[in-house]
């Protein structure tokens, strides 16, 4: 049985929301400027690459709770032959912009490429290092290319051995290269 890749099946369950008639919560909690709250990640846990403010959740429950910014572990896959590993974060705030989230990464993630792709109705800004092994990738909420989104999500990434760039940039459209 072949089993599909961990960002179809992402990808795939926040599509079909909407459809079952599920609506995302509301964007609560933490800005760029807002002061951590304690035990709050600045700093992903699998790869060490900086944590975006915005993945933190400021709500009363999220503080009573302890899950400020906890990551979400993706399952491990094989991805082109590479073992992929990788914790995903929701981005908290009302305005939170695609826009806005690249150019924070972009400021934290020095050395890293940035590969941008149009995908399933959203945006995807894959950051990488120069040996293909970390990726941040940055998802906007469904909207029409080239508009201000909304971003949805940052997922960080830990490939053994490390993606080609070809590979990475088909990864970025949600396909696979593995060459």
């Amino acid at each position: 049985m072949h089993v599909p890749s961990t960002i179809a099946v992402l990808t795939a369950m926040v599509l079909a929301l909407p459809a079952i008639g599920a609506k995302q919560p509301p964007r609560l909690g933490a800005d760029r400027g807002a002061e951590p709250v304690a035990d709050t990640l600045t700093a992903d846990p699998l790869t060490g690459l900086p944590l975006d403010p915005a993945t933190v959740c400021n709500t009363p429950v999220c503080v009573q709770y302890g899950t400020t910014n906890t990551p979400v572990k993706m399952p491990d896959a094989l991805w082109c032959k590479s073992k992929m590993q990788s914790n995903f974060y929701t981005l908290h705030g009302f305005n939170v912009k695609v826009d806005a989230t690249v150019a924070w990464y972009a400021a934290h993630l020095k050395g890293f490429k940035r590969a941008h792709a149009f995908a399933s109705g959203r945006s995807n800004d894959t950051f990488y290092n120069a040996t293909g092994t970390l990726l941040v990738l940055v998802m906007g909420d469904p909207g029409p290319e080239g508009a201000s989104a909304t971003a949805y999500s940052v997922s960080y990434y830990r490939l053994q051995p490390g993606l080609s760039e070809k590979s990475i940039m088909a990864l970025a459209r949600q396909q696979r290269s593995c060459s």
